[in-house]
């Protein structure tokens, strides 16, 4: 089975019973409340909008939304399989609101894939924040975009550069958009993570070493706050989450 159906076929498997109480499409994240007060984000795919007026609804059978508070989360996961980039968020912060529940591990991610000076790190994403750490411990960092900058390289160049990393962290926006299988395709090494909001902490589905994501700590508030533009930086520096790690293996 691919990665990405497992992981909604996890999601599915813990889902029954719960219902999407509400949600938010903020500018950087969106976010979802269960009815059982869990609560989830993910990324928001701002950049695979079509600039419409409306991206996320529908006039057939009469104007709704494509996705409406009250509906089962079981319906949500399933939109992870849409089209459209906002259900697709949607579909994977109810699935982060089943998953990232519970006691996981904090502390420095990089720690965890045991870093040394000199090693060649592959980035798959701009994280500003650990760039800085690794360039500090003297490695050599390789950043992959889309959308490359001045100093990166696109990402197409994954299928010659990434094997020679010694270490690979892995944005967990490349979840939301589908890319995730296709980037561990071309991973050479064990030293592996996934890390930002927008990812799952669930065992059995991902062949990486860490996975460090988001515990959402004031459910209310996240929901008010993204609606007023809180991205990643935010939720965290307010309190309304904390970063954790899910490590899968030494």
């Amino acid at each position: 089975m691919k990665i990405l159906k497992k992981l909604m076929q996890k999601a599915l498997e813990k889902a029954e019973g719960l219902k999407v109480e509400d949600f938010v499409v903020g500018m950087g994240l969106v976010g979802v409340k269960l009815s059982d007060g869990s609560a989830g984000v993910a990324y928001n795919l701002r950049s695979d909008l079509l600039g419409q007026c409306e991206e996320f609804s529908t006039t057939e059978g009469g104007y709704r939304l494509l996705l409406e508070p009250g509906m089962k989360a079981e319906d949500f996961i399933r939109a992870f399989e849409s089209t459209n980039p906002i259900a697709k968020g949607l579909a994977l912060a109810t699935m982060n609101a089943i998953f990232n529940r519970g006691d996981f591990q904090e502390g420095d991610l990089l720690e965890y894939l045991e870093v040394k000076p000199g090693e060649r790190v592959g980035m798959i994403g701009e994280i500003g924040p650990m760039i800085l750490s690794l360039m500090e411990n003297g490695n050599e960092v390789l950043v992959f975009e889309r959308n490359p900058k001045r100093g990166e390289l696109p990402d197409w160049a994954i299928t010659t550069h990434l094997e020679g990393c010694d270490v690979v962290i892995i944005s967990a926006s490349s979840i939301v958009n589908w890319t995730i299988e296709w980037i561990l395709d071309y991973v050479k090494t064990d030293r592996v993570a996934i890390v930002g909001p927008s990812a799952p902490l669930v065992e059995g589905v991902f062949p990486v070493r860490v996975i460090g994501g988001a515990v959402i700590l004031d459910p209310d508030r996240m929901i008010k706050e993204l609606s007023r533009a809180y991205g990643t930086s935010g939720i965290y520096r307010t309190k309304l989450a904390k970063k954790v790690n899910l490590v899968l293996r030494g």
